[in-house]
């Protein structure tokens, strides 16, 4: 990466947290006076100039850990360390927008449920789904592979991204997909091929 993409990631993924790291710094670590806290922000700053960007998936993140390391070291090439920052250092709860693992089984259940409705899907409506969606296909690879019309293959997306919505819609609470008359109609409709 070149120096101006870095000056432009950096503009948008941590300069936007400065304020607030600071703002956080001076809450937190009360040990810290002014000049501290720039002196941290700015090594922090060449830290992450170092880093690769392609690693870092959350720059307000990545950046608060940055500080972390930074104060840890501090601390143990310091020869006095104030008992307080010690304690403040331990206790930090660096914020972050990693999903936490509520997040992480609701992501997993909701993946499963769309597992089950695509599942539940009319075979070639199923098929043309998974090869654009999943696979990543083209129009044209999709119909080429399955030796359908693009029109069709556009057709039958159309229709399994209107099922999914319907049957996300109608799911219960617990996760259950209740099926309507009319979806049922439509699916035998589409198995005999009426397109």
């Amino acid at each position: 990466m070149d120096d101006a993409a870095r000056y432009r990631w950096i503009a948008a993924h941590i300069l936007p947290c400065e304020p607030e790291l600071r703002g956080w710094l001076r809450r937190r670590l009360r040990a810290l006076n002014d000049s501290d806290v720039d002196d941290l922000v700015q090594e922090a700053f060449a830290r992450i100039w170092a880093a690769d960007f392609s690693a870092i998936r959350n720059g307000r993140a990545y950046l608060y850990a940055t500080v972390r390391h930074l104060l840890a070291e501090y601390a143990r090439h310091q020869r006095i360390v104030p008992i307080e920052l010690l304690g403040e250092i331990d206790s930090l709860s660096i914020i972050s927008d990693e999903p936490g693992p509520d997040r992480r089984v609701g992501a997993r259940q909701e993946l499963e449920r769309l597992g089950a409705i695509v599942a539940a899907l009319p075979v070639q409506c199923r098929r043309v789904f998974e090869l654009r969606k999943f696979e990543g296909l083209s129009h044209r690879d999709v119909a080429q592979r399955m030796g359908l019309s693009e029109k069709t293959v556009e057709n039958h997306l159309t229709r399994a991204l209107a099922r999914i919505a319907e049957a996300l819609a109608a799911s219960t609470p617990s996760g259950e997909v209740e099926k309507s008359e009319p979806s049922a109609k439509r699916a035998d409709d589409t198995e005999r091929g009426t397109d």
